[in-house]
């Protein structure tokens, strides 16, 4: 038998990624985690360090499953009330960052890394066994355009007209309504901006943008165009996580489905100008996502009410907030056609633009189920654990929610 050049150069250069591949495995710790099927958790933490007071601007608890390909997310108020008896002047999540970014000599890894210890205590209040995150990832506003743009922007959803001005902070926020691609500039003043709903509304817009920052992982124009914005990017970034560990975690988020994915945020009620924590909630959502993702209940394929019905029907309530009086319902007699179990409806309090199916158990599939039922609105789908309100799914139904036509469905 004989072999040319061509098939020895082939064979040859299989060898060579293969030994490269366990070269890296060997080397990052993060791979070796996802090879052996365990989660990885970390801190995520934007740095406004452009302003003079230099806070951490966004903070999520993340941890991924990569048996499952689960990821969650835990978004922190920025306004989270702290009580810190050695910094008695520090009230707010977001100010230990300006504190020990000045106390360290403007040391990031330090700073990320005392801000990580604050967090780890925060998340394990009211309980015996502290929360421990290995990882923090530090990201600035230079390197945060910079990734954006290197993904070729990112398809936005603006549901409200969003205008601030802050002169003295040299940012000045002006969109109207519409679906933009947002380069890097945009994108930032699209998470920073605050709105009538202040922190609890920015961290919505922030987890929706997560989302579709996942969703454009999987376009091949990265891989070509990182390269070109890498140095910014990097220069930019503070973490304890190697390139090699990036790189690994870049490769397995293209295999991630944007469905598995988990919105969660702090629960708490609005204590003054801040946001007080519930503790006993919050340890319910970390158990969710410390704990294996349940298999046993995949998405139905056929949403007939037989299916739905043998699998235990999901019990949902449903909202209006638009300005249209008769959508909620349609919405009602369409779920219950579908067999699930409306259990409350009525109107919500405040107007919105955005339709969202609101996951109340932390299970996440029947929320999904409810939004595939919905899906002529597109919805958007989140993480509101409240096992206080008896329901599985909250359905707040926004003025897009127009798209809901009785007649087309053959109701009028």
């Amino acid at each position: 038998m004989r072999i040319n050049k061509l098939d020895l150069g082939f064979a040859g250069m299989c060898v060579a990624l293969s030994l490269m591949t366990g070269w890296m495995n060997w080397q990052s710790p993060v791979a070796r985690t996802l090879l052996e099927g365990k989660r990885i958790s970390g801190l995520i933490i934007g740095s406004d360090y452009e302003d003079r007071t230099r806070h951490s601007d966004t903070l999520m608890y993340v941890s991924y499953d990569p048996q499952s390909r689960f990821l969650d997310v835990l978004s922190i108020p920025r306004d989270t009330h702290v009580t810190l008896s050695d910094l008695p002047s520090v009230h707010r999540i977001n100010e230990v960052f300006a504190y020990e970014f000045h106390h360290t000599g403007k040391d990031f890894n330090l700073t990320s890394m005392a801000l990580k210890d604050r967090v780890e205590t925060l998340l394990s209040s009211g309980t015996a066994q502290a929360l421990k995150i290995p990882y923090y990832f530090t990201i600035d506003y230079q390197s945060f355009r910079a990734l954006i743009d290197a993904m070729g922007g990112i398809y936005v959803n603006v549901t409200e007209p969003m205008n601030y001005d802050d002169n003295w902070g040299h940012l000045h926020i002006h969109l109207q309504p519409g679906t933009y691609l947002m380069d890097g500039h945009t994108s930032l003043l699209y998470v920073r901006y605050r709105g009538a709903n202040a922190d609890q509304g920015r961290v919505l817009r922030q987890q929706i943008f997560v989302k579709d920052v996942l969703k454009r992982l999987k376009s091949p124009m990265l891989f070509w165009s990182l390269p070109r914005y890498a140095r910014v990017v990097l220069d930019g970034i503070h973490t304890n996580f190697s390139v090699w560990d990036l790189f690994c975690l870049l490769l397995e988020g293209t295999h991630m489905q944007w469905k598995n994915l988990r919105l969660f945020a702090v629960p708490g009620t609005v204590y003054g100008n801040l946001w007080k924590m519930n503790p006993e909630m919050t340890q319910h959502i970390i158990a969710l996502m410390q704990a294996p993702v349940q298999k046993n209940a995949p998405k139905l394929l056929e949403r007939t009410r037989a299916a739905l019905e043998n699998r235990g029907a999901a019990t949902v309530e449903v909202w209006n907030a638009s300005s249209h009086s008769n959508v909620a319902r349609i919405v009602v007699q369409l779920l219950r056609n579908k067999g699930f179990d409306v259990v409350q409806f009525g109107n919500f309090a405040t107007r919105q633009q955005r339709t969202l199916v609101i996951d109340r158990s932390g299970r996440l599939r029947p929320a999904q189920d409810v939004a595939d039922v919905l899906r002529m609105i597109n919805p958007e789908v989140v993480s509101r654990v409240d096992l206080g309100r008896q329901v599985d799914v909250s359905v707040i139904l926004g003025n897009d929610a127009v798209a809901v036509d009785a007649k087309r469905l053959g109701w009028q």
